[in-house]
């Protein structure tokens, strides 16, 4: 279904044992974002030209890895996206924010999968104002998708 607003197969998996979480939760907002993610892509992104998109929900230890891997930083992020479909993200990270946000772990861990199809929609966050932009627009996305 490349390029197809309605949607692609999206897989959600929580590979972590750590932070317990409704895993239906994160699955449904993340089909509920991908549309009005889709809708802001730049024309060209891999958002627009992927078949599907794997979410993994994996501790700090292995976020980290990931991290070191690929970006040359030993510690632990939020999330992580790959442009050939995949997002990893964090439960701990994401528990931890969550509890300073007073939101629930769900609700922070579908805003890191937005922000990942945000990332796959052509927008990066390496600047202030790119980071303004992909911030706003992902809060704007969660609040739709949750009321």
């Amino acid at each position: 279904m490349k390029g197809d607003e309605e949607g692609i197969r999206i897989e959600i998996h929580d590979a972590q044992e750590l932070v317990p979480f409704d895993l239906e939760v994160v699955r449904n907002c993340a089909q509920l974002a991908f549309p009005l993610c889709f809708n802001k892509a730049i024309k060209g992104s891999p958002l627009t030209t992927i078949d599907s998109l794997e979410v993994s929900i994996v501790s700090d230890a292995e976020i980290a890895k990931v991290h070191e891997k690929f970006m040359d930083d030993p510690s632990p992020t939020d999330v992580i996206t790959f442009d050939y479909g995949e997002i990893i993200s964090s439960a701990e990270t994401a528990l931890r924010v969550s509890n300073d946000m007073e939101i629930s772990v769900e609700q922070e861990l579908a805003l890191y999968t937005i922000h990942g199809m945000l990332h796959l929609a052509g927008y990066r966050d390496g600047t202030s104002d790119e980071f303004n932009q992909i911030t706003e627009l992902q809060e704007k996305i969660l609040a739709d998708i949750c009321g």
